[in-house]
């Protein structure tokens, strides 16, 4: 029993992984009860052990030359006996020793339970095992071992009573909890029939006590009572077995009709649950509460097909191309692990999985598509998996399908808004860096324009105040769109307010800058750029262009186009960059653009181009730096008739008075 109950505290609640790998354990834990069990069947007594050999004989034999022979035999016999009687006296503590090692294994086995439903069922039977071997302890260890002293009577009476609680908080919970998953047609059946037949019977009482009574009263012959006791049956016989069906359900059946409405709240719970994490959680917490499952881990396809598992505070990734993966969207329902296994002949590929100890996979199909699967461990029983809940898993496994799929889609909409407030937010920003008031004085006028073909551009113009006496006019345009083209385009601009401050010519804040992006980013980043200095008193302009669309200056109805400078910046570290000076008049106008005028198309895709920009030009050079602008934006606008475009436009006047 002691052995027995040990091996059991080893499996039971949870299994010690130790004792799966090392069998010999079984042989070595029997041992000193084999050896013990020997020597009771050899020896019934001490005296046993002393009579052995006869001393007497042997003397009696071979005389005084054997005697010293005969005292030591008679020393050996004699220790023998008394550590027989020692072993047989306290062999209890071996016993006892069992016991605690084997509450304290169940105990250990308890505490790792993670389901409340496990819990419950586990911590009755454990109530009652160790209730019990307390009771045969106080029964018959603690007076072999001189403890307490008890009559035999009272030994018998607590050996009943360990009986009755251990064999009975195991059968409450085989009844109860459904414990070991017995089935419920049989403990419905059993019950019911005992049931029907105790009403039966309570009927057939009182039908012949009453025909033993109503004769006295009413006569010999009385078939109206017959015919009463008939009606009192169809009336009463079938709604009395109704209500001690429903009593059954209530006291018995309560966690199998638990069981069947957790499925159904989960199934409606997971439809509505659109965080990804949330509904691994939910379903995996409910199949181990429902079914008493071991473990029970949730697989889910990501946005790149790769297949994630959270465990612990570990994550697996699983690459689809994996052969298991294919064949389990492949079997399309329920597939064993051992069954996988040997479909793919133990591929390499089952590694990673086998580490999780699986016993049942399903995988989520939904639309000729896994969106995941559910790897279930075996039962906390070791029992198989029924049909039923075969079923249910099946079912369920189409549900969190379509779960999975609302949980990615709502997701990507919350990424996409997600991504939208932040673009919004570097549109904010981006429009910070940009002039927000354009100056206009007694000498010159300034206007600006700026329309991202995305969210955020990478087209750039500025207006740097130097001093009051110079006026820093800069326009660039960044390789790329979007986000990378914005985040450079601000780097240019800071590298932008830095040097203009301090050089001496645009020839070296140019140089500059150049040198700073292409310190700061790959080759790829490369912008053109356009920097003049106008200075206000003198009238001069002094620039130098970076590779940047030739900016047209209006002179007297003459346009011409500044070309000089350099290559455009982030190519070549130590590119040189040439300055040219001239001088403005009042009426002069400088235009300064982007590609993104020049190159905008029409339905047809047609460029607008720069010819027909300058013939804008020619025709308004007369009036405002706005009027300009204007003018040059609507004739774009008219041109394209609402064609999408595909880059920013930005443009830039400057007006002398």
């Amino acid at each position: 029993f002691f052995p027995t109950m040990l091996l059991f505290s080893f499996v039971f609640p949870r299994e010690i992984q130790k004792f799966r790998e090392h069998r010999i354990i079984v042989p070595i834990i029997f041992l000193p009860h084999i050896i013990h069990t020997i020597l009771v069947l050899t020896f019934s007594s001490p005296e046993a052990v002393r009579s052995l050999i006869d001393l007497d004989l042997l003397v009696e034999r071979f005389g005084v030359v054997i005697q010293p022979v005969t005292l030591l035999l008679g020393f050996v016999l004699s220790v023998l006996s008394l550590v027989y009687r020692f072993h047989i006296n306290f062999f209890a503590l071996v016993n006892l020793l069992y016991i605690i090692v084997a509450i304290a294994f169940m105990v250990w086995g308890y505490g790792k339970l993670e389901s409340p439903r496990q819990k419950k069922q586990v911590g009755l039977v454990l109530w009652g095992i160790r209730a019990s071997v307390g009771l045969y302890a106080i029964a018959f260890l603690f007076p072999i071992l001189k403890i307490i002293q008890t009559s035999q009577l009272v030994s018998h009476l607590l050996t009943s009573a360990a009986l009755l609680i251990g064999a009975g908080s195991i059968a409450w919970a085989i009844i109860r909890y459904q414990f070991l998953d017995i089935r419920l047609i049989i403990r419905r059946g059993l019950i019911f029939s005992f049931a029907s037949a105790l009403l039966i019977g309570f009927y057939l009482l009182i039908y012949s006590q009453g025909k033993r009574l109503a004769p006295p009263i009413l006569g010999e012959n009385v078939p109206v009572l017959e015919i009463i006791f008939i009606i009192l049956a169809l009336l009463f016989f079938q709604p009395i077995l109704g209500g001690i069906e429903r009593i059954i359900e209530k006291c018995f059946m309560k966690d199998r009709l638990d069981y069947r409405n957790v499925i159904q709240n989960l199934s409606r719970d997971i439809l509505t649950t659109l965080d990804t994490e949330s509904l691994r959680i939910k379903i995996t917490n409910t199949l181990k509460e429902a079914f008493s499952i071991d473990d029970v881990e949730l697989l889910y396809a990501d946005r790149k097909g790769h297949f994630i598992l959270h465990r612990g505070q570990k994550t697996v990734v699983f690459h689809s191309t994996e052969k298991w993966l294919r064949e389990l969207h492949t079997a399309g329902g329920p597939i064993r692990f051992d069954e996988l296994d040997s479909r793919l002949n133990g591929d390499q590929s089952l590694g990673s999985l086998r580490i999780l100890h699986p016993f049942l996979l399903i995988p989520f199909n939904y639309r000729e598509k896994m969106m995941g699967a559910l790897i279930l461990g075996e039962k906390v029983t070791r029992s198989k998996f029924t049909t039923e809940d075969m079923t249910i898993l099946n079912v369920l496994s189409h549900q969190a399908a379509i779960a999975l799929e609302n949980a990615q889609l709502y997701e990507d909409t919350l990424e996409k808004q997600r991504i939208e407030e932040e673009l919004g937010v570097a549109r904010e920003i981006q429009k910070n860096l940009l002039p927000s008031s354009y100056p206009s004085t007694a000498e010159y006028e300034l206007t600006g324009y700026n329309l991202p073909s995305k969210e955020v551009g990478g087209d750039y113009f500025d207006f740097i105040d130097l001093d009051g006496k110079k006026l820093g006019i800069a326009i660039g345009d960044i390789a790329g769109k979007g986000i990378p083209a914005a985040l450079l385009m601000s780097n240019l601009q800071a590298a932008l307010r830095i040097s203009a401050i301090r050089a001496a010519s645009t020839e070296d804040v140019v140089r500059q800058i150049n040198y700073h992006i292409t310190k700061t980013t790959t080759p790829e980043k490369f912008a053109t750029f356009f920097y003049g200095v106008f200075d206000v008193n003198r009238h001069t302009l002094q620039y130098t262009n970076a590779g940047h669309n030739y900016p047209i200056l209006c002179q007297d109805e003459k346009l011409t186009m500044l070309r000089e400078g350099g290559v455009i910046i982030g190519l070549m570290e130590n590119a040189a960059y040439k300055t040219e000076k001239i001088r403005l008049s009042p009426g002069d106008a400088l235009i300064l653009y982007t590609d993104g005028i020049t190159e905008a198309l029409n339905p047809n895709e047609e460029e607008f181009g720069e010819h027909r920009l300058l013939q804008t030009v020619g025709r308004v050079t007369h009036l405002s730096a706005q009027t300009i602008l204007d003018h040059i934006l609507e004739c774009v606008i008219d041109f394209t008739h609402g064609y999408l475009q595909s880059d920013d436009i930005t443009l830039a006047v400057l007006k002398v008075k």
